[in-house]
């Protein structure tokens, strides 16, 4: 019996192991299947009617690849050559036309061993694309001495620059480049004959494309230097002043710096104040001008501004921050604003009082 156990335990073990190589034979056929090694961190860049696949190559017996798209109606059939133990292969594919892909890669050794499958997703980008991108804003293109000051709107998260040319005064075409993080750029040396420049966005729809996309050429009129209106038809008037010191609101349109419009010292009066001006006839205005008091004491500060046509319905231009300086300030409207009267509402000044003084106060075109 002793001789016997063992025996009887083998013959079961053989039995098993029979039964085990019977439920994976279908699969091996005539013997095991040798696979070649798939490609590996596969990576997919897009472009322009084309689109770049990216990935690395490590089994040292692959020689061959395909790439098949279009549900396998399109391929592309490679040889590869290794130049290090662990290579990179790049492949284009071009052209392509725009929109979303999946791809198939198979890699084959000399043996004809075939890998398994590695898929992928891309996008390719063209003609509709190009046509949805919309130009970076021009909030506003001023001349003065020369010099013309851009200012940019916001950029859309995909643009990567701008694109921009303008004729100066030798007749010489300048280009420039603007970075997507400038919210101002200066043209120097401009030629105010040729009162315009052009540009285009420049757009990078994924931080991966390997092309970039730029809008049509637009052309922005440049605005000419300020042009204060005249002022000695004007009449003003105020919601209080200094009637001790007859500076009255009178003096803040009188082209005096010298002479200013004083807010009332009365106890308990504080801001807002307001001045009001009548400019007698209706005119189309691109900003209006500032002149601090001198010396400087507790400036103007905070301002909103009203206009009117019939002094009876206003209309808020919004408030504006001045500077504490001596020198005019232009305070420049996003959209021209057309008006007979217009009021200055002061609601506060550099000095944290309850009043202070105002020299000048003017309207500009353009």
């Amino acid at each position: 019996m002793k001789i016997f156990f063992p025996y009887c335990m083998i013959l079961l073990l053989l039995s098993a192991c029979s039964k085990m190589d019977d439920t994976y034979k279908p699969f091996i056929g005539k013997g095991e299947i040798t696979y070649a090694g798939a490609v590996d961190s596969v990576k997919v860049f897009p472009g322009k009617n084309r689109l770049q696949l990216s990935w690395l190559l490590t089994d040292p017996q692959v020689t061959k690849a395909k790439i098949y798209w279009n549900n396998k109606s399109d391929s592309l059939d490679m040889v590869l050559k290794r130049v290090y133990e662990v290579d990179t292969v790049n492949v284009i594919l071009s052209p392509l036309p725009e929109g979303a892909y999946s791809f198939d890669i198979y890699t084959f050794d000399d043996s004809g061993n075939k890998s398994i499958k590695v898929s992928t997703t891309g996008q390719v980008y063209g003609e509709r694309y190009t046509s949805s991108l919309l130009p970076r804003p021009v909030k506003s293109a001023l001349y003065s001495n020369g010099t013309v000051a851009i200012t940019w709107g916001s950029a859309d998260s995909h643009v990567t620059g701008t694109k921009l040319t303008y004729t100066d005064a030798s007749g010489t075409l300048q280009r420039v480049t603007v970075p997507v993080d400038s919210n101002t750029t200066t043209l120097s040396n401009f030629d105010f004959g040729i009162p315009s420049f052009d540009y285009a966005t420049e757009y990078k729809p994924d931080t991966a494309a390997i092309d970039l996309f730029y809008t049509d050429y637009q052309t922005v009129a440049v605005k000419g230097p300020p042009l204060e209106y005249a002022k000695n038809t004007w009449t003003a008037t105020a919601s209080d002043y200094d009637e001790p010191s007859g500076r009255g609101p009178g003096n803040a349109i009188d082209n005096n710096p010298s002479t200013v419009w004083h807010m009332s010292k009365v106890a308990g009066l504080t801001y807002p104040h307001t001045i009001s001006v009548d400019m007698g006839v209706v005119n189309l205005a691109y900003g209006f001008t500032f002149i601090q008091r001198t010396p400087l004491d507790g400036p103007l500060k905070l301002v909103e501004i009203e206009v009117s046509s019939d002094k009876t319905t206003w209309e808020s231009l919004g408030s504006f921050t001045l500077l504490s300086t001596a020198d005019k300030q232009f305070i420049e409207l996003t959209d021209t604003a057309t008006f007979r009267y217009f009021r200055v509402i002061v609601r506060s000044d550099y000095k944290n009082s309850n009043f202070t003084a105002l020299a000048e106060v003017g309207v500009y075109k353009r």
